[in-house]
């Protein structure tokens, strides 16, 4: 395996049991046709195309999250934590939307880190693959594009971290267009990975 870093990858959410869903809400409406997206089936979707990705390339990685039953946030940090003792890592925790919006966007903690370079590199990578996708961002607000929040999984990690939010469950157009097919999710996981691939090449 080569590559600089350790990658954390963290698929959001739980995933899907004996057909039974592991997290409360954290899904689309059901549409006419009766599809209906299940975040955590879906993050989990992208981090092993994503994964599959990265093994090609050699770069090392580890699934904090393995499991299918919905892990605690805290016990996801704890883990995140316990490879950075003996490693140099990024975390990447794995989302999609829901609020009425559309597009992408990457969040990192509040404040200026190392993690606010990372997030332009994956916010730079998620407009070469989605052109036709809307961007959001906080407009330079802080000198740069991400979006920062104070999520327990930024804050709490003691390496750079990010969050992505592709697309929108909620929005009929983007879930069947991007999160309900193979090829969306597969040009999902190609936008993390030509970004970690990005930043793997500047090290």
């Amino acid at each position: 395996m080569s590559g600089k870093y350790l990658w954390l990858l963290d698929n959001g959410h739980g995933g899907v049991i004996d057909g039974l869903y592991q997290t409360s809400g954290k899904r689309s409406p059901v549409w006419q046709d009766g599809a209906v997206l299940y975040e955590g089936e879906c993050n989990r979707g992208v981090v092993n195309r994503l994964m599959e990705m990265m093994t090609r390339a050699g770069y090392r990685y580890i699934n904090i999250v393995p499991e299918l039953e919905d892990v605690s946030l805290h016990e996801r940090v704890r883990r995140a934590n316990s490879y950075h003792a003996d490693n140099e890592c990024i975390y990447v925790s794995i989302h999609s939307n829901a609020g009425g919006g559309r597009g992408y966007e990457v969040f990192t903690s509040i404040g200026q880190t190392r993690s606010d370079a990372i997030a332009s590199v994956f916010i730079e990578e998620f407009a070469r693959e989605f052109p036709e996708a809307k961007m959001r961002s906080d407009h330079y607000s802080d000198g740069d594009l991400d979006k920062e929040a104070d999520y327990y999984v930024l804050k709490r990690t003691n390496m750079p971290a990010i969050l992505t939010e592709s697309f929108f469950m909620d929005n009929e157009d983007e879930c069947r267009k991007y999160l309900l097919t193979s090829e969306g999710r597969e040009r999902i996981a190609k936008a993390h990975f030509m970004a970690i691939k990005a930043i793997e090449d500047m090290a």
